[in-house]
């Protein structure tokens, strides 16, 4: 019986390429993979006060080192000529759709891609489906209506189906000229429904500059609301749940201890979908399954982020990462934009009761490191792209 004898030069020759392929795959998993994003602020022109200009700038971030700053496209925040505001990047919050258009709070449109304006209208961005985003009016004068803004062919449309509804609710009001506010339902093509008979005395609004009576609502559903119904005194307010199809309210839990009012109460959601209703008080923390409300000590703003609320920090109000202090700054958290591993809010110098806004704060895990961009100019941080 023969056995086969394989010559030795194969074997030499096919050891360095098995080293060399295994070599090669070890590189490649030990490198790490380059993380890249971009952080947009938005600053204001240096001679604002002619110009009305606001410029979107770009910073690109390679694993936590930041790169040169770009500008752009600059928009005009009044016309000549006019009253009010045009284009703004410093009102409300601004959003980003799909890496490419700014939402701005006001409701215009930024194509980041054709660095212009796209649409210059100023309604309520309510949601986005696909390559449209839907707007809502409820305006005095032009009416109360939905609208939809076709991105591919940048035309804007009414919605003119009355049986089309993109946010939650039913059409609710409250009077706010009685001593004691009314909450009533107004059917289609039906007589009006009082909800709610003593929906409270609203919040006092003698020190807000310009401020009118108002009873925010929450929509949960598309059959129940929360509201704030405060006392009197004004001294506690409780936030109430109602259910419209059967007219019942139920207490969901009292605030107290309400000092001076200086700003509207309002509800929204935070950045991890939580309910939060701000008061007089602070913060705080609305659960509506559990009827419960608790005020917060520290907001979340996403990614493992938080910062401190009620802070009596003289450095400021301190941010943590995963549970972990990073830094302390002067700051409104609301104005916190994140990503994961990176946080960025406009900072401030304060000087008794004055704020003096200085620029953006950047943090990123992959440097560990704080870092100032902008300057005093700045309008706001809109947000982070992930490329």
């Amino acid at each position: 019986m023969f056995r086969k004898v394989y010559p030795r030069t194969v074997y030499a020759f096919r050891l360095p390429i098995g080293i060399f392929l295994l070599f090669l795959i070890f590189l490649l998993s030990a490198s790490p993979a380059e993380k890249k994003l971009r952080l947009l602020i938005a600053d204001h022109d240096a001679q604002a006060a002619q110009s009305h200009l606001q410029h979107l700038t770009s910073y690109t971030f390679v694993n936590g080192v930041v790169g040169p700053k770009q500008t752009l496209v600059s928009v005009l925040t009044q016309k000549p000529g006019q009253k009010g505001s045009f284009i703004r990047l410093d009102l409300g919050v601004n959003q980003i759709y799909r890496k490419r258009w700014v939402i701005t709070g006001i409701g215009n449109v930024i194509d980041l891609e054709l660095k212009r304006v796209v649409l210059d209208q100023k309604d309520r961005y309510v949601r986005a489906s696909g390559d449209s985003l839907i707007f809502f009016t409820n305006d005095i004068f032009r009416g109360k209506y939905y609208s939809v803004f076709d991105l591919k062919t940048t035309t804007y449309q009414q919605i003119y189906d009355p049986a089309y509804r993109a946010l939650p609710g039913k059409d609710v009001e409250t009077d706010c000229t009685l001593k004691n506010y009314k909450i009533y339902h107004y059917p289609v093509a039906a007589p009006k429904i009082e909800l709610v008979k003593d929906a409270g005395y609203g919040e006092d609004v003698s020190l807000i500059a310009g401020a009118k009576p108002q009873c925010p609502i929450y929509w949960i559903d598309d059959d129940r609301f929360i509201y704030p119904n405060y006392s009197a005194a004004r001294d506690f307010v409780t936030l109430m749940l109602v259910r419209v199809s059967t007219k019942q309210s139920e207490k969901l839990g009292v605030i107290d201890q309400l000092p001076a009012n200086k700003s509207l109460s309002r509800f929204y959601t935070d950045a991890e979908g939580g309910l939060v209703y701000v008061c007089s008080r602070g913060h705080v923390r609305v659960d509506a399954q559990r009827k419960k409300v608790e005020m917060l000590n520290e907001l979340p703003v996403g990614n493992g982020f938080t910062i401190a609320l009620n802070s009596t920090n003289p450095k400021g109000r301190e941010i943590k990462h995963e549970g972990k202090p990073i830094g302390t700054y002067f700051c409104d958290p609301e104005q916190a934009r994140t990503a994961p591993g990176c946080i960025a809010f406009p900072f401030e110098m304060v000087f008794e009761n004055d704020h003096f806004i200085q620029g953006a704060a950047v943090w990123t895990s992959d440097s560990g490191k704080w870092k100032t961009l902008s300057d005093s100019d700045i309008a706001s941080v809109v947000g982070w792209i992930e490329d």
